[in-house]
């Protein structure tokens, strides 16, 4: 079958036409935009970066972890790139509560990767200082669940954003 670029550009030219008259709401996008960091907690990268990273936070939450999470929560998110996903449980959380209840929700998660490194550990001892050590980087991440929490401050919905002092 032999195309010319005159049937491809107008195919083209025809979805993008179907995208913008059908695709009105700004969740709708179809090149994946970036949420934009000012809706976003201000621990969000750091979260990121020790969360998702195996080698830090000693497990690894799969995009289907954090699917599950979401459905917990009833923050119906798309499966996508892990950092978007997270960003998309983190983007409306205005309350300690809200926030707590996201990690604890993921908590779970982690205590099951616990779990199964201490049956690796004593069904085969001479892994045993590898998988303590994710143990270990497993619990701090707890910890710093806990740590941001306590930070976490809740945001009043109705605060003028210029005049916060008052």
């Amino acid at each position: 079958m032999n195309f010319e670029n005159n049937d491809i550009n107008s195919l083209r030219n025809e979805f993008e036409n179907f995208v913008a008259e059908k695709c009105s709401t700004e969740d709708c996008s179809v090149d994946g935009e970036e949420i934009p960091s000012d809706e976003l907690p201000y621990f969000t990268d750091e979260l990121s970066q020790k969360l998702l990273a195996p080698a830090i936070s000693g497990v690894n939450l799969s995009k289907i972890d954090l699917k599950r999470i979401s459905d917990i929560l009833e923050d119906s998110i798309a499966i996508q790139e892990r950092k978007r996903m997270l960003k998309a449980l983190l983007r409306h959380k205005q309350r300690k509560s809200e926030l707590k209840l996201l990690f604890d929700n993921m908590v779970p998660h982690l205590n099951g990767r616990i779990l199964i490194y201490r049956e690796i550990a004593k069904s085969y001892p001479s892994s045993a200082s590898i998988f303590n050590g994710y143990i270990l980087k497993a619990e701090n991440m707890k910890r710093t669940f806990i740590r941001i929490v306590e930070d976490f401050e809740d945001m009043n919905p109705e605060a003028d954003p210029i005049y916060f002092d008052n």
